[in-house]
């Protein structure tokens, strides 16, 4: 996952439903309502989604709402029926940019909801020895080691070392989370696990900063680790379904059509590892397989094979967004019974990386 080289300053306010206007409404194709440019008690900002999220959240109202009533009337409604429409509001300034907006607001909380502040938790890692600190959309991720120290384990041919990840939101909105991870030390990738199996969250009073350091002194999860383990074990010695590739394929695709991606030709790499599924059964869409089918027609690949190439896009091919798809992904795919499981005899020697730099292309530029 990359990180960003400038960062930003955060700025907090209080401010009601009625402070809100929506300056221009979007419409996709398919009618969906697109709300970006706001103004908020009198600033020009660029909505996220993690400001509507929160904001359906906090008034209690689904996201179609806008396909029906206007802003107006859906904010003037909730300030009529709701007797306590105040917020906090929290926006990311970025310092240089050349949009006419002042700012990135993310997430609305509650006014008595405690928040920690970005250069609060920055130098709570640093003091906590976290690593490959970064930022995106509210949130600061940092990974480290657990309190039993730096475990080596060897699974099949590979070492990995324990790691575990810290997801701290900076707009007070969520709690902070910790994730198991693996470092595969071949290739330096990150396997996290987003998954709500080896998922903690960390129970917040008022003193936030109290409750993340005592967390990140005693956490270890010796049992989550052992899961991990048994399940990288496991995908050694199971062929990945059509199911399983097609999946990850769509994973991909839509990384790419989103341009989250920063290496081209990662679709063609990963065909070549799972092979060409249309040419092996015969079928020119094999969507038109059951899913029944689909789950139990084998590939060329292991489900490690799929493990590594996602893990290996989402640490150094990838930005943010589609890294954290990705590694959702993986998170789900090891949490669950792999659809092959056991059908593969023996671990061979999987190999370090499956992209190679000068035949997919690296651009120069992340644009």
């Amino acid at each position: 996952m990359q990180s960003s080289k400038v960062r930003p300053r955060f700025s907090y306010g209080l401010a009601t439903v009625s402070d809100l206007k929506v300056r221009q409404v979007e419409r996709t194709e398919k009618g969906r309502v697109m709300l970006r440019n706001l103004e908020i008690d009198g600033r020009l900002v660029t909505a996220s989604r993690r400001f509507w999220r929160s904001f359906f959240t906090r008034f209690g109202i689904a996201e179609n709402v806008f396909r029906y009533f206007s802003p107006e009337e859906v904010f003037s409604r909730i300030s009529q029926q709701n007797s306590d429409d105040a917020f906090r509001f929290c926006i990311a300034e970025h310092a240089g940019g050349e949009r006419e907006t002042e700012g990135h607001l993310l997430a609305v909380t509650n006014v008595k909801r405690p928040v920690i502040r970005y250069h609060e938790i920055a130098e709570l890692v640093e003091r906590y020895g976290g690593q490959d600190v970064r930022y995106h959309e509210g949130l600061v991720i940092s990974t480290h080691e657990p309190r039993g120290g730096s475990r080596s384990l060897q699974i099949g041919g590979d070492q990995f070392h324990d790691r575990f990840c810290l997801e701290t939101p900076v707009d007070g909105y969520g709690h902070p989370r910790l994730f198991l991870s693996m470092l595969r030390l071949v290739c330096q990738n990150g396997m996290i696990g987003y998954a709500k199996a080896f998922r903690s969250d960390i129970p917040v009073g008022k003193q936030m900063n109290y409750c993340i350091a005592r967390a990140l002194e005693s956490f270890d999860n010796g049992d989550g680790y052992a899961a991990i383990r048994q399940r990288f074990e496991s995908s050694q010695n199971s062929w990945a379904s059509v199911h399983e590739c097609l999946q990850l394929g769509a994973v991909l695709d839509k990384a790419k059509r989103e341009q989250q991606l920063t290496c081209d030709g990662l679709m063609g790499r990963f065909r070549n590892l799972a092979g060409d599924l249309s040419e092996l059964y015969g079928l020119a869409n094999l969507e038109a397989l059951s899913d029944k089918r689909r789950r139990i027609l084998p590939s060329k690949a292991r489900v490690y094979d799929l493990i590594n190439f996602a893990s290996e896009v989402a640490t150094h091919h990838a930005l943010p967004e589609g890294a954290k798809r990705l590694q959702a992904h993986i998170g789900s795919l090891i949490s669950d019974e792999y659809d092959l499981e056991g059908t593969a005899q023996g671990a061979p020697d999987f190999d370090a990386f499956f992209i190679e730099d000068a035949s997919a292309g690296v651009r120069q530029s992340l644009n």
